[in-house]
């Protein structure tokens, strides 16, 4: 090699310029690096469960086999994941420091009684949106890297949900409520889940959208700021969480030559499991009652005059965006309300 040629290509490197055979990757204007600007691989839409590197690592042997379970671009993958990867990173939150405590202070004995077992409920379901990405992080090639690290982001958040539900709950020296058998079995059967693309449809679109809802009624309805600050930050958190489950569905059914033959799958599975279902996405009577009194301001008899009608109209919403969630991950207007009237049977009525 020509001895200038060494040293234009030496300079190349050490400034960042593209050579013919090594892209360099591309800086944002502020001097940040994302994943888009990387010269990456093309996401397969198929590997081997083997080998334990990146999509594109050259190999001159095939790597080990290796216990994946999700080997499959469409189980996986959404189109807004680099989007809500960077937007996880932004927004993550203090439960410590970014909370104003003081102002969770002298709430009214009935009111504090009541968001405790709205708590208490929604912290079991918490540990589950922790516990089940969590599970399935492991089982993802590493093909698909940028799901793993989504997935990564969402433990994060929902760890800090646990932290910032618990610091509610004893402030004021209330503590866990009495916790319904019926729930923890439910939970169990959303964590024994084996396949990841059910467990999301359950977790993700479903559970979590749910929660989508209760958090924007809870920074309604809610008897303090310390509360309310709570509901804002983790609506945030689990807006992305919802956004990755849609993105991920809507990848899966633009996959199949039959969509509505895999939501008919789902269906019937939701269908042999109406109790656990309705756990996951809906709202059992004791938290409708609680949240009744928190939306009325009271458990007097003006108070539930004003609680229950919020808190029927607030049914009538989460089945509407429930449906609406599920339109747009791709099903069919015939399927997407066949899952909704599930729910609408499994919920009954409000007391």
């Amino acid at each position: 090699m020509d001895p200038q040629d060494r040293k234009t290509e030496s300079e190349a490197a050490a400034t960042g310029s593209a050579t013919a055979d090594r892209p360099v990757a591309q800086l944002e204007p502020d001097g940040s690096l994302l994943l888009t600007g990387l010269p990456l691989a093309p996401v397969p839409e198929r590997v081997d469960p083997a080998g334990i590197v990146f999509r594109g690592a050259p190999r001159t042997q095939p790597g080990p086999p290796m216990p994946y379970s999700i080997t499959q671009r469409k189980m996986v993958w959404a189109d807004n994941l680099h989007e809500l990867i960077e937007r996880a990173k932004r927004r993550q939150w203090n439960a410590s420091t970014d909370i104003p405590w003081a102002a969770g202070r002298n709430v009214a004995p009935d009111l504090e009684d009541a968001l405790a077992g709205v708590l208490t409920w929604m912290l079991q379901q918490e540990y589950a949106a922790w516990y089940l990405p969590a599970k399935f992080v492991g089982q993802i090639h590493p093909a698909y890297t940028e799901a793993g690290i989504f997935l990564s982001t969402q433990v994060v958040d929902e760890a800090r949900h646990v932290e910032a539900f618990l610091k509610r709950l004893y402030l004021n020296g209330v503590g866990l409520r009495e916790v319904s058998p019926g729930t923890e079995s439910s939970i169990k059967g959303l964590l024994m889940q084996e396949d990841f693309a059910r467990a999301s449809f359950l977790l993700h679109v479903l559970g979590e959208g749910t929660f989508t809802d209760l958090f924007h009624l809870l920074i309604e309805i809610s008897p303090d700021d310390a509360t309310r600050q709570i509901m804002v930050r983790s609506l945030e958190d689990e807006a992305r969480h919802v956004a990755y489950g849609v993105g991920r569905l809507q990848t899966q059914l633009s996959g199949e030559k039959d969509p509505d033959l895999l939501g008919q799958q789902f269906v019937e599975a939701l269908e042999g499991r109406l109790s656990f279902t309705y756990e996951v996405s809906g709202l059992p009577p004791q938290v409708q009652e609680a949240l009744a009194i928190l939306a009325g301001g009271g458990r007097s008899p003006a108070a539930q005059g004003r609680g229950v009608p919020r808190i029927r109209q607030f049914i009538a919403e989460l089945n509407e965006n429930r449906k609406r969630r599920l339109l747009q991950a791709g099903f069919s207007e015939q399927v997407a309300e066949h899952i909704s009237q599930l729910h609408i049977r499994s919920s009954g009525g409000l007391m």
